[in-house]
């Protein structure tokens, strides 16, 4: 049962310890400099000690109208405040971005503490977390598998963790990433 990523991470987080650090990564990238990748890891990490939810921003190097954009705020050890989000802007106002210097493609990776994650989740999507909540609590267990309670888990709402936490939160950093990375999103990627 497909209900996007927002339910999907709750219900990793809920099947983890409260301080554990939950690095999200979405199958189909392609990360070509993985010990860049693993240092930026590390230093996102030390974030996390002031209860703030990682995204990871790849440098943009092109005007591209594929990808969502964040915009730098304030910095924050290596890493930026979220300004804002934008998404899928038109070519002229990518170039802008591009030339702004302020913006970075939102890749879809995040890096925060499990209990930080059902906290804001909590707050902003109260639905999707006790869907979530419910479908951890009468799951089964098969083998290597844990299975949420399928009911309780088609009662929860359908939504990305882009739109129900990260464009509302006042917790988010976005670290740069420049580490030869592909969204692999179409045949040319």
């Amino acid at each position: 049962v497909g209900r996007n990523t927002a339910p999907a991470i709750a219900f990793a987080a809920l099947n983890s310890n409260p301080n554990d650090n939950l690095l999200i990564l979405p199958a189909d990238h392609s990360i070509n400099n993985i010990s860049k990748f693993h240092k930026v890891i590390k230093e996102a990490t030390s974030l996390l000690s002031k209860e703030l939810l990682v995204t990871f921003g790849v440098i943009p190097t092109e005007p591209h109208i594929g990808y969502g954009y964040i915009q730098k705020g304030k910095s924050i050890d290596s890493g930026f405040n979220v300004a804002s989000f934008t998404e899928k802007p038109d070519l002229d106002q990518a170039n802008v971005f591009l030339e702004s210097g302020e913006y970075l493609w939102n890749s879809g990776m995040f890096l925060f503490k499990a209990s930080k994650y059902l906290e804001e989740l909590r707050q902003f999507e109260p639905k999707i977390f006790d869907s979530c909540l419910m479908a951890y609590e009468k799951r089964t267990n098969d083998n290597n598998f844990i299975r949420p309670d399928r009911e309780s888990f088609l009662s929860s709402p359908s939504n990305s963790i882009d739109y129900a936490i990260m464009e509302k939160t006042e917790n988010s950093v976005v670290m740069p990433l420049d580490v030869d990375w592909s969204d692999l999103g179409s045949w040319e990627s």
